[in-house]
């Protein structure tokens, strides 16, 4: 059980890496997305995983007449959020802690904001319906407005004991039966294999390699409604949606001597603390054998010599 000094302590930590994975982005929102919708002239943005609310202050000190509100299932983030946004005289910024699986309709008016904004919500990958997410968050965003997803992927690091620790995440999803691979897809695998004559493709042998969860948000968003619409129309016999939704990448550098580097030892550290449990009720690793790999974790990314880069990715598109 953690101390409320830690709690407070990890609140503060996740400020600073808020405010440099801000910083290293470079933007707030991209040029593009603030050219369909001018938050000069909008009204309301909501922020779902807000955290401790760095962005959406942001937001609120470039847009001071922007009603700017946020939510996330940390309740200390929350109140961290709060707390920080009453000191800097924010008073057009709220947040509230809830359960971000379970938005009922009265919570806030459908068709409210201009911005919807999801944010980093792979920490939830056990406890959330992503899909059902994107088609609540489109309902609580004005027709003609923007839902706007912001995802990472777990960091690619020179730390064989770090790959370790994901590889390990990854069975354990996979274990778990979470996994973002339709089923459809294996249908269409048997379909085909008897006139081929191949081997039937043994779906034990799948090993997940990344959480799989940028690849889906285009997806996700188009089948909410979202989507702008494509110049030249696609001639397909497939019946693929073809609303456009718009992605801007990132890559940050967490390697050492870099800005981000402290904060993602702090992350990666608590990080291995959360998913211990869950990879001990797998049965992954045993408890001994990870106490060990969080030590080698600690020592090889405290090196000189260490490299990591972070893989993130923003995807939008206006609620039709």
């Amino acid at each position: 059980m953690r101390t409320h000094e830690e709690l407070i302590s990890n609140a503060y930590d996740d400020i600073r890496f808020q405010q440099v994975i801000v910083e290293e982005m470079g933007e707030l929102l991209p040029a593009k997305l603030l050219a369909q919708c001018d938050l000069s002239r909008a009204r309301s943005i909501l922020e779902i995983g807000c955290g401790t609310g760095e962005w959406l202050r942001a937001v609120a000190r470039q847009y001071p007449n922007l009603q700017c509100l946020g939510i996330d299932e940390n309740g200390l983030q929350v109140k961290v959020a709060n707390a920080l946004a009453y000191r800097e005289g924010l008073a057009q910024v709220a947040c509230l802690a809830h359960n971000i699986s379970d938005l009922p309709p009265t919570l806030f008016p459908l068709g409210s904001f201009d911005l919807v904004h999801l944010s980093f919500l792979s920490r939830y990958i056990l406890t959330v319906d992503y899909a059902a997410l994107a088609q609540t968050s489109a309902a609580l965003c004005r027709p003609g407005g923007i839902v706007c997803w912001t995802e990472a992927e777990l960091p690619i690091t020179t730390s064989a004991a770090f790959e370790r620790l994901t590889s390990l995440v990854y069975e354990a999803l996979q274990r778990a039966g979470q996994s973002f691979v339709a089923q459809s897809m294996w249908q269409w695998a048997e379909l085909i294999e008897p006139p081929s004559g191949k081997v039937e493709i043994d779906r034990s042998s799948y090993q997940r390699r990344a959480l799989g969860i940028t690849l889906m948000l285009g997806r996700w968003l188009r089948a909410a409604g979202c989507g702008g619409q494509r110049e030249r129309p696609l001639s397909s016999l497939w019946g693929i949606d073809e609303r456009v939704i718009d992605e801007t990448a990132y890559a940050i550098e967490v390697s050492a001597g870099q800005p981000a580097c402290e904060g993602f030892v702090g992350q990666v550290r608590r990080f291995a603390q959360a998913v211990k449990p869950f990879l001990l009720r797998t049965g992954v690793i045993e408890e001994r054998e990870y106490s060990t790999l969080c030590e080698q974790i600690e020592t090889e990314l405290a090196r000189q010599e260490f490299c990591g880069l972070s893989f993130l990715l923003r995807a939008w598109g206006p609620r039709s």
